[in-house]
């Protein structure tokens, strides 16, 4: 069948794939500082972006979720008179609207779908479902790609949706924040208080970083370390670990809003490629696009991958 999956701008997924793959990123217009962003998928761009500077804890960012109404015109123009279904998965419907914004846009698909594409001569339905992932970063992009991988080959739609609700239930997101105090800003500009700003200035002036996990609707602190690269250390040697311990798939996705040349330069990469190797687990490592970068900051790093042992966690 002739498919595109849509994710919103949180999804971290390599720009090649976006390339070469039917997927496709809604947009999201951020301002900052007064200066209109659109969403940047180039690799190379994000990478400029992030050491220019445009991008701290001073910036004034404002973002807002594309509306029903945008949903559906992206629906109708860019994939409508192109596929057949329009498979469709957001970022946690706890942290963001843009689920239910999904699902008011889906209530006028069909009709106005049905008019695009009898103009173009297309004279079966086209079909629109939308999938809250319960996830963020580099874990929705990991749906994503696995849903790809399932449709690709052929997978049966009533098989694939049973297969990929169960696959949001084991996907395991982990990020790092790497300025408490700029990740609390961004969060109590969203109206987010999980953290206190007593915390957040304690946290920063002792050089903490904490380990996030986003899973199943909520987000939560695991782990602190003392320092980023503890903080990196702990997350990839967990990867290891459970590429060990066997995954449900064997693909894991890393996002970082940095120059990718930072993270392969380090020893501790190197063991993870090669334990992949060994195991034959894929590794995708992508730069992180704005939607997400705008709450974790430049440096900011996200893990996804579906570990068969999911009582272990960072350390």
């Amino acid at each position: 069948m002739k498919y595109t999956i849509v994710v919103d701008s949180v999804a971290a997924i390599p720009e090649h794939i976006f390339k070469t793959r039917p997927i496709k990123v809604l947009p999201i217009t951020i301002d900052i500082d007064g200066v209109v962003q659109q969403e940047i998928i180039d690799e190379r761009e994000l990478i400029r972006f992030y050491k220019s500077g445009e991008l701290s804890i001073h910036s004034k960012i404002t973002t807002a979720p594309p509306s029903p109404e945008q949903i559906s015109d992206f629906i109708l123009n860019e994939v409508a008179p192109y596929s057949d279904y329009a498979i469709c998965q957001t970022f946690s419907r706890a942290a963001s609207p843009i689920y239910n914004n999904f699902e008011i846009a889906a209530s006028g698909i069909a009709k106005k779908s049905k008019d695009v594409r009898v103009k173009l001569g297309i004279d079966h339905p086209f079909r629109m479902t939308y999938l809250n992932t319960g996830t963020g970063i580099a874990a929705q992009g990991l749906v994503a790609i696995y849903a790809d991988i399932l449709l690709s080959r052929g997978t049966d739609f009533m098989e694939y949706t049973e297969t990929v609700e169960k696959f949001t239930r084991v996907v395991r997101s982990y990020a790092i924040v790497r300025d408490i105090y700029y990740s609390r800003k961004r969060a109590l500009e969203k109206g987010i208080k999980s953290v206190g700003w007593g915390s957040a200035l304690i946290g920063k002036a002792a050089g903490l970083t904490p380990v996030i996990e986003n899973y199943a609707d909520d987000s939560n602190a695991i782990v602190t370390k003392r320092g980023e690269d503890k903080a990196l250390e702990s997350l990839l040697r967990y990867a290891i670990d459970r590429i060990k311990d066997g995954l449900y798939v064997p693909v894991i996705n890393i996002s970082y809003a940095g120059d990718l040349n930072d993270l392969y330069q380090l020893p501790i990469v190197d063991e993870l490629q090669e334990t992949a190797k060994t195991h034959k687990v894929k590794i995708l490592f992508g730069v992180m696009k704005l939607g997400s970068s705008m709450m974790y900051g430049p440096g900011g790093f996200s893990i996804g991958l579906a570990p068969k042992n999911s009582k272990d966690k960072p350390k």
